[in-house]
């Protein structure tokens, strides 16, 4: 007998007799509702028996279900466990339902589709009685018909048997026919399989045979000492939100760890790593018993924190200091709670990775980069796995990227969460295409999102691997921390043996997450300004609200990588809604407490702080009708959505200042400059529109025209990607392509400040209303938006073709901007036909350019001379209704002779001044830049005192000074000191796009 398909039939029979059923189901209560958390004492209530004709489960429903089991007397001293009975279903790798299992009070396992049985004792006995508790969460628009939990016997050794012979015949059927050594396997799992005897006879009887069939198995195994070698991790991804809530990812996290330390207590060889500090943080709180579990796994030797992140955010959209906080509030976790300095950025499903990570991550102390994300590329496939990664600044760290897959893929991509075999051991060495650099891999796996990780059947498979296997590489039961700390010393022995990836790391796939969900982007883009201002206003004040830290954890929540790209189903962005409502009212209640801490006086005043490392010479914006002067009057301009805004030119504020401003009442001041539906013009500029269309941009200062065809063309495209409808943006969407039609077209504003045109285009169920405006002294033509946009599955974006001869647009991405081709000459830059930016993208040529500048935008392509904004989509899933509805946002061009004229600018563009009504007088600096070509984009506190986080954002090196009395030192971003006491002024040199921290004591 050496047919495979006879043998695995046999080894199946076999799996079926590892939990054998004893005695009946257990008689269950249930009840809706859930266990209160922390977890404590059952909340009262009635209970109903249950049947198999109980119906229950709906979307987010919570269900309890209780029992007693009475040990009979049949099972003593045997191993005794439960199997779970439920319709359960797996969408997409989720298991629903999802179960907590606590046992006579206290968490203990989890239960779910890829884990229906477990091990309650191993020497049961007679009469002992326990109390079964379950809460079941179910996620799906799917009922539940019947549950039960089944007495079972677990056969240890029918369990070993099995795995002695289902491995070896796993490594089997992929090998070659003509390999010897898949022949010498089957030709002993045949005789192996012939010695058992599994007929209801004596069980001395069956359990001899077993015990002949694994001595025959045994033959299989040897080490082979030039088989590459596999460091196995056990590991759960868990997504902080996507298609369930954060309130439903906490319980995830429960179930799963409880699940871990099941497996962990009966597997002592076992190890387990989790990453993300936010669902840790979630479990100390809601499940403190499975924390303290955690920590003295830890303490065994089991349990592994590694990754250095808070969570797993997008490394795309979030800005710089977010991306710092990220790594600043991981570490802490790690260090604080389990006594661990993390040296791990592991990112494993982000949707792309910005060229600045690399410096952030060497000036944290984060030693290597982790990911498999980009095996999904949908055009290309990344030429090596283990490299150094090269950054925008120049800086470089080690790149590995996970390369498991099962055996026989016929696809590039790799996985960070399967269901381990032998075939995923294979296919990892198959997969690695560096073989001459090393033998040594490493892998994670276990079920994720709720799945509970790994099995106690991936755990038989592993230590059967670790044995040796003819043909399958050996495998390590290790820790990811001890793989990493090996691979990077030898990397960084002989760097020239390894090759270097230079710039971000572009996810050929998920293009439309630049994109979905606008709201989530804008919200996200304001509360990053927010919380600079507020801390700058902090530190000038002398006084921290408490208010800050509460906003940072909204913050760096809403910036997980399936919340901020938009990929996450409606309720997520509802509770996301109400979050960014609670971080208004924080921040109005910490501006109201800083407001009065720097102003004390009677005489009525408006306060005015700028974070920002140059002037601020723009008009003030307010909100409302408010008529005054300053020196000259106010002027009432109206915003797309109709709401009113006061302009008010006032005095230039200093950087790093918080200033006041006396206003005194005067009527609003009309007219003055010259505007018609076709032209708005001031000395910078002359903006020239035919019904509507933008035709003309001519720069005075340049003398040159800016456009080479009609702007600002506002275009809908088909948006009917074949999978993944919220992440994706298809290559032939521009196939079906509407203009849309011409604007009615008002003069709105005739100044004295600000002439504006208002404009309003339709298409099809959708109302598109722009002001376009001009400042009298401006030189950024303005696009003022509101749109109520109510077509799903619909591109919108808007075109500008320049009069610029270029090949490559500019986009300022976190610390710095990348230089993307605008051509199409190979795969690699046809498969770039969507990319990211923050405030601003342009093309430039010698002495001239242009810049859009935005306030909350990200998506946009570059073609040719031709850039355009992605303005909004409206995908149908996981959400439908997303990006339904009004939308408030702002973009600009602004012509330049300089690229480094655009960063400042993009910078007051993004965050007009906060102006705060106070009472009494201020005027402080806390420092003064030389240069605006040093970026500031954090005032922070700091250990010892007050932290700037300054970044060379030209592209050039360069030397600043910073005029201050205070002594200053340098740090990292973790803040541990690189330099002694530097006395003011302080001078620094920065090389391109550089970032260095300044302490001022």
């Amino acid at each position: 007998m050496t047919d495979p398909r006879q043998m695995d039939h046999l080894v199946e029979l076999l799996r079926q007799e590892i939990f054998r059923p004893i005695g009946a189901p257990l008689a269950l209560e249930f009840r809706r509702g859930a266990l209160p958390r922390p977890l404590g004492s059952l909340p009262g209530g009635a209970w109903t028996p249950v049947t198999q004709e109980t119906i229950w489960g709906e979307p987010g429903g919570r269900f309890l279900f209780r029992a007693r089991l009475e040990v009979p007397p049949q099972a003593a001293g045997r191993r005794l466990g439960l199997r779970i009975g439920a319709q359960f279903g797996r969408v997409m790798g989720r298991s629903d339902p999802q179960l907590l299992i606590l046992v006579d009070g206290a968490p203990f396992t989890g239960g779910d589709f890829n884990h229906t049985e477990f091990l309650l004792t191993e020497a049961a006995e007679p009469g002992r009685a326990y109390d079964i508790l379950v809460e079941a969460g179910t996620i799906e628009d799917r009922r539940q018909l019947g549950f039960s939990l089944q007495p079972v016997i677990h056969d240890l050794l029918a369990e070993e048997t099995c795995f002695d012979l289902k491995s070896p015949l796993d490594v089997a059927r992929h090998l070659p026919p003509e390999d010897a050594r898949r022949t010498r396997i089957h030709q002993i799992a045949s005789r192996a399989l012939k010695a058992i005897d599994l007929r209801p006879g004596t069980p001395a009887r069956r359990a001899a045979s077993l015990e002949a069939a694994r001595k025959i198995a045994a033959e299989i195994y040897a080490v082979d000492p030039h088989a590459p070698e596999v460091v196995a991790t056990g590991h759960t991804h868990i997504d902080v939100a996507w298609l369930w809530r954060v309130a439903e990812t906490r319980t995830k996290m429960e179930r799963s760890i409880a699940t871990a330390l099941r497996l962990m207590a009966e597997f002592p060889d076992y190890k387990f790593m989790y990453n993300q500090g936010y669902l840790l943080d979630a479990l100390s709180q809601d499940a403190p018993q499975l924390f303290d579990g955690l920590k003295a796994a830890q303490a065994r030797g089991q349990f592994e924190i590694e990754g250095a992140l808070w969570l797993e955010p997008d490394a795309n959209l979030i800005g710089g200091e977010a991306l710092i906080r990220q790594i600043q509030r991981g570490v802490a976790y790690h260090q604080q709670n389990f006594g661990v300095r993390p040296r791990i950025l592991w990112l494993p499903d982000t949707f792309g990775y910005s060229a600045a990570l690399p410096q952030i991550m060497a000036q944290s102390g984060v030693e290597v980069f982790v990911t498999h994300k980009l095996s999904w590329n949908d055009t290309n496939a990344m030429p090596d796995e283990t490299f150094f990664w090269q950054g925008l600044d120049g800086t470089q760290v080690p790149a590995y990227f996970l390369t498991t897959q099962p055996a026989d893929a016929k696809v590039i991509n790799t996985t960070y969460c399967p269901d381990l075999r032998p075939s995923h051991v294979m296919g990892t060495w198959r997969r690695y295409s560096q073989k001459g650099t090393g033998d040594k891999l490493f892998m994670v796996y276990g079920h994720g999102d709720g799945g509970g990780g790994p099995t106690r059947e991936m755990l038989h498979h592993l230590r059967r691997m670790e044995r040796g296997i003819p043909g399958c590489p050996r495998v390590t039961h290790g820790t990811m921390g001890g793989f990493f700390t090996d691979l990077v010393e030898r990397m960084n022995a002989a760097p020239q043996d390894w090759p270097t990836w230079t710039g971000e790391l572009y996810l050929e796939f998920h293009r439309g997450t630049y994109t979905s969900v606008a709201e989530i982007k804008l919200a996200n883009r304001r509360a990053e300004a927010s919380l600079r201002r507020l801390e700058f206003m902090a530190v000038m004040a002398g006084h921290w609200p408490e208010e800050i830290a509460q906003m940072w954890d909204i913050l760096l929540l809403a910036q997980f990588h399936d919340i901020l790209p938009g990929s996450s189903i409606g309720a997520v962005y509802a509770d996301s809604r109400a979050d960014f409502a609670r971080f208004a009212a924080l921040e109005a209640a910490a501006l109201a407490t800083l407001t009065e801490r720097l102003t004390q006086g009677e005489t009525p005043s408006l306060l005015v702080a700028n974070p920002m490392g140059q002037p601020d010479t723009a008009p003030l914006r307010l909100a409302g009708d408010q008529p005054m002067a300053i020196n000259t009057p106010s002027q009432l301009c109206h915003r797309a959505d109709g709401s009113a805004m006061t302009l008010l030119p006032a005095p230039s504020r200093p950087a790093l200042s918080v200033t006041t401003l006396t206003p005194k009442p005067a009527p609003h001041a009309t007219g003055g400059l010259h505007v018609t539906p076709e032209t708005l013009s001031n000395p910078h500029l002359t903006a020239r529109f035919d019904q509507g269309r933008l035709v003309s941009l001519y720069s005075h200062r340049l003398g040159r025209e800016m456009l080479s065809a009609p702007a600002n063309r506002l275009q809908a495209f088909r948006d009917l990607p074949r999978e993944f409808d919220a992440w994706e943006i298809d290559a032939d969407y521009e196939d079906q392509a509407w203009e849309i039609e011409a604007p009615e077209v008002t003069v709105a504003e005739t100044g004295p400040h600000r002439a504006a045109l208002r404009m309003v285009w339709r298409y099809e169920a959708s109302t598109i209303t722009q002001v376009v405006s001009l400042e009298a002294d401006g030189d950024v033509l303005e696009f003022d938006t509101f749109i109520d946009w109510q077509d799903r599955n619909t591109l919108l974006k808007a075109a500008f073709p320049l009069a610029i001869q270029a090949t490559e647009s500019i986009a300022e991405i976190q610390f710095g901007h990348v230089r993307r081709p605008s051509h199409r000459n190979t795969s690699w830059e046809r498969a770039r036909f969507e990319s990211h930016m923050h405030r601003f993208v342009a093309m430039a040529e010698p002495g001239a350019g242009l810049a859009i500048l935005n306030d909350g935008k990200y998506g946009h392509d570059a073609e040719g001379c031709t850039l355009r904004l992605t303005l909004l989509r409206a995908p149908t899933w996981p959400w439908d209704g997303a990006d339904i509805g009004e939308h408030r946002f702002r973009y600009g061009l602004f012509p330049f002779a300089d690229l480094a004229e655009v960063p400042p600018k993009a910078e007051a563009f993004d965050a007009p001044a906060l102006v705060l009504p106070a009472r009494g007088e201020v005027a402080m600096t806390l420092a003064t830049p030389s240069h605006d070509g040093i970026g500031i984009a954090a005032v922070t506190r700091g250990g010892e005192g007050i932290t700037l986080r300054l970044y060379e954002r030209q592209g050039r090196a360069q030397d600043w000074t910073l005029d201050t009395k205070a002594e200053a030192a340098l740090t990292d971003l973790m803040g541990e000191t690189l330099t002694a006491l530097l006395e003011g002024p302080v001078r620094l040199h920065f090389r391109p796009f550089e970032i260095k921290t300044l302490v001022l004591k």
